[in-house]
């Protein structure tokens, strides 16, 4: 119940700086590092609840107003405006390249991009993501297309409360961004597994609201070289010959936590019906009041009845 229990990493590390500003009597300095702690809590699928939505908030203010040059960059070659940007830009558009970085190479050159102080640099370095994330791209496609035919090929993986997949070509760095995909097609955590010949396995999960997918695996730790995550995400080691166990212990985890088997087929949740002549300009900038979305604060969804297709492009 405490508001900074929801706080994933970049959170912790924002609230430590803010303290250590705050006992050399620099309170205000802490603030000019609230566009990293929004990055971070976005692109951690972390729960924007309590400290880490109102920091998520303060965050978007100042990606929105005060961007750092290696920002503004990433906003030029991805043709955002900046005071339009919201949280989705930051899941979908600066997150995935930052994050190219160090899923297919090197992390580092991000810490420069975000601290240079040289425009020539940053609009060097933003070069690079592109092409970072346009492999990333390819990769991503390609690792999904071979989940979505294994569970096509073994359909009983289905049965299970969790999908746990493996394969041995997969890429470490992308198998993340899978996951989230699957979870949004089957409506339930998935934990994706590389499994390289000769060497452990290499693991990513994501989860649903209501299942604490870190807690899951931690039933199961005596099987793995290591884990860490929060409720919504985890990584985690495994030798490979433990991954049937593995497999059949996190599955038990899941469907307890979640009470139930999951439904067969995932189902649009619709949180209320309105007339058509209703919806105006002046009811979405009501509704992104309610805004940022996200874990702990899913957007809305609406419906009207009884509308006839005319057509379509």
């Amino acid at each position: 119940g405490h508001p900074l229990a929801s706080l994933p990493g970049v959170g912790v590390a924002y609230k430590l700086a803010e303290g250590l500003f705050s006992r050399v009597e620099r309170p205000e300095a802490a603030e000019k590092h609230l566009d990293l702690a929004a990055l971070g809590i976005v692109a951690d699928v972390a729960l924007q609840t309590g400290d880490a939505r109102y920091l998520l908030q303060r965050g978007l203010e100042r990606l929105r107003r005060q961007p750092r040059l290696g920002l503004q960059a990433i906003y030029e070659r991805a043709e955002l405006n900046p005071q339009g940007l919201n949280e989705e830009h930051i899941g979908f558009v600066i997150a995935p390249r930052l994050n190219a970085l160090g899923r297919l190479g090197d992390a580092n050159p991000a810490v420069e991009l975000l601290t240079t102080t040289d425009r020539g640099r940053a609009r060097l370095l933003a070069l690079q993501l592109e092409g970072l994330n346009a492999r990333r791209q390819l990769l991503t496609g390609q690792v999904l297309r071979g989940a979505l035919a294994q569970l096509q090929q073994n359909r009983a993986l289905l049965d299970d409360a969790v999908l746990v997949l493996e394969n041995p070509a997969w890429e470490p760095g992308v198998i993340g961004i899978v996951a989230s995909r699957l979870v949004e097609l089957y409506d339930r955590p998935v934990v994706m597994i590389a499994t390289p010949p000769g060497g452990a396995g290499r693991a990513s999960a994501r989860s649903v609201e209501g299942v604490d997918i870190t807690a899951a695996i931690a039933t199961q730790a005596d099987l793995l070289l290591g884990y860490g995550g929060h409720a919504m995400a985890a990584g985690f080691s495994i030798p490979l010959e433990n991954i049937p166990a593995f497999r059949r212990g996190l599955a038990r985890a899941v469907a307890a936590a979640r009470g139930a088997a999951p439904q067969a087929e995932p189902r649009l949740q619709i949180d209320a019906y309105l007339p058509w002549e209703a919806i105006s300009l002046e009811m979405a900038s009501e509704i992104e009041r309610l805004a940022p979305f996200g874990p702990g604060n899913p957007p809305l969804a609406l419906a009207s009845r009884e509308l006839r297709l005319v057509s379509h492009a």
